[in-house]
C-alpha cells in the first residue's frame, strides 16, 4: 500500500478525503497536529516555531535569524512522520504534505483545492457568517497559510507540479475524490517493493540520527548532511569543516549517534570545498 499525502487547500475537503480513504483502504490517517504532538520526543517544542506561532508576528525579513531553528522543526517533523510510515500504511493531511514525504519512492501525493466561493458559502452556512466576514476569514486564512509555507519550506503555496493528482472540489464530490485516488494507488508507481521500502527505512534512520545530532550543541546548525542504511545500521554524516576542533566534532557526532538502537557504525565525513 502506498503512502498518501494530502495537502490542504480548501476549508475540509482534505480532512474528509483523508477520513474516508482511511475508511475505503484502511489506511491509518495522520494529522499535522498529531505528528507534531509525536516529534516531542524529538524536541520540536524547542524550536519555538510549532503552531504556526510565529508567522504573524514577524515580518517575512526577520525569519532569517529562525533559519537555525526551521531546520530544526523540520528534522524533528519528518523524523515523527517517518515513524509513522515505517510502522503501516498512512495517509497524511497537512500543508505541502507532499515536500516532507517527497523523497519516499511510493508517495502518492493529492492537492486538494477549493474556488473561494465555495469556501465562502460554507463559513455562511456552518458558521452563519455574513459575506463580507466569510470572504475575509477566507482571504486572511490563505495569507497565513502562504506564510506558513513559505517561511518553513521556502516554497510557493499555489505551485501545483509536483503532485500526482489535483482535485477542485469546485463540482465533484468527497465519493468522487476517494474513487479517483483508489483508483490511482493502484498503478505499479506507487506500490511497496522490497528495494523502496528499504528506501523508507533508510530515510527513517538518517532522519531520527539527525534529529539526535541536533541535541549536541557542536554540530548544531553546522549544516549536516545524514544518510542512513537501515540493513547495516551503518550512518554516515557529511559536515561542513570546522576548523581546529574536528577531531572533537567528529568525536561528539559519533558519541550522540551510538547511543541510537538502530545504529551500528557511524561514519564521519567532512565535506570538500
Amino acid at each position: 500500500m502506498s503512502v498518501i499525502a494530502i495537502s490542504r487547500g480548501s476549508l475540509t475537503a482534505a480532512t474528509h478525503l483523508a477520513d474516508e480513504l482511511g475508511k475505503r483502504l484502511g489506511s491509518r490517517v495522520i494529522s499535522r497536529e498529531e505528528v507534531i504532538d509525536a516529534a516531542e520526543r524529538y524536541g520540536i517544542d524547542q524550536t519555538g516555531i510549532s503552531r504556526e506561532n510565529i508567522i504573524g508576528e514577524f515580518p517575512p525579513g526577520f525569519w532569517e535569524r529562525y533559519a537555525d531553528a526551521r531546520h530544526h522543526y523540520l528534522v524533528c517533523f519528518r523524523a515523527a512522520l517517518l515513524d509513522f510510515a515505517v510502522k503501516e500504511p498512512i495517509i497524511y493531511h497537512g500543508n505541502l504534505a507532499h515536500v516532507l514525504l517527497n523523497d519516499v519512492p511510493f508517495t502518492f501525493r493529492v492537492r486538494v483545492n477549493a474556488p473561494e466561493e465555495n469556501r465562502v458559502r460554507m463559513l455562511m452556512e456552518e458558521r452563519g457568517y455574513t459575506r463580507e466576514r466569510a470572504a475575509a476569514e477566507v482571504r486572511e486564512m490563505d495569507r497565513r497559510r502562504r506564510r506558513w509555507v513559505a517561511f518553513l519550506y521556502d516554497a510557493d503555496f499555489g505551485n501545483t507540479v509536483p503532485f500526482d493528482l489535483v482535485l477542485n472540489m469546485r463540482l465533484i464530490t468527497i465519493a468522487d475524490a476517494v474513487d479517483l485516488v483508489s483508483a490511482e494507488i493502484q498503478k505499479q508507481a506507487f506500490q511497496r517493493t522490497e528495494e523502496t521500502v528499504k528506501t523508507l527505512f533508510d530515510l527513517r534512520l538518517g532522519a531520527v540520527a539527525e534529529a539526535q545530532l541536533l541535541h549536541c550543541h557542536v554540530t548544531y546548525g553546522l549544516g549536516l548532511e545524514v544518510h542512513g542504511d537501515s540493513v547495516t545500521g551503518r550512518v554516515t554524516v557529511h559536515r561542513e569543516p570546522s576548523g581546529s576542533d574536528d577531531d572533537k566534532v567528529d568525536a561528539e557526532i559519533r558519541e550522540a549517534l551510538e547511543g541510537l538502537d538502530a545504529v551500528k557504525e557511524v561514519d564521519v565525513q567532512v565535506k570538500s570545498n
